[in-house]
């Protein structure tokens, strides 16, 4: 949307604030956890919406807060099939059977980023729940031992449950993932 004056977007406003209200880039990439670059790839992608009054550029808030509620759903969605798989007794899977649940592949770099983001969210969860990653269940489909990718050792490097100067990465992968089965599975 597109408004030539102050005035021109405040009559537009007074009719539907709800769709109407903006934010500025800085502030939707302090809240999305992205840089400013990234938030205005998200207004060119279409993604977002944005809103010009005069040569000024803003996000409109209702397109924030339906980007923030589609993630939250495939965040859900996404955990559902790591419990289910931990109510089975399973302890791995890989990228792309979790992926295809939020309509994701793993050939599209975008939706890799994405993936890691849904991840990420969930990891940062179970560890404030239960003191786990939940994470830890999804490898990259490697020949021989698999593990997570590179994105979870930084998050578990970060939170310092992982020590790469103390700890072997597949020592660290069997351990945290007996951890998790106990705290998530069946009593």
């Amino acid at each position: 949307m597109e408004f030539d004056t102050v005035n021109d977007y405040l009559k537009a406003y007074r009719q539907d604030a709800y769709g109407h209200g903006v934010l500025p880039i800085p502030l939707v990439a302090e809240y999305l956890d992205r840089s400013a670059p990234a938030v205005t790839a998200m207004l060119k992608a279409g993604s977002l919406t944005e809103i010009s009054i005069g040569k000024n550029r803003f996000v409109q808030t209702a397109s924030v807060l339906e980007k923030d509620d589609a993630e939250a759903k495939d965040v859900a969605k996404v955990r559902g099939y790591l419990m289910d798989m931990i109510a089975r007794g399973e302890t791995t899977t890989y990228y792309e059977p979790i992926m295809e649940k939020v309509g994701l592949t793993t050939t599209t770099p975008a939706h890799r980023t994405r993936i890691g983001a849904i991840l990420d969210r969930i990891s940062k969860d179970s560890h404030d729940e239960k003191g786990v990653v939940l994470s830890v269940l999804v490898h990259r489909k490697t020949a021989g031992t698999t593990r997570p990718g590179p994105g979870f050792w930084v998050m578990v490097e970060s939170e310092g449950l992982y020590d790469p100067e103390k700890q072997d990465k597949d020592d660290f992968v069997r351990e945290h993932t007996k951890a998790v089965m106990k705290k998530y599975g069946k009593a």
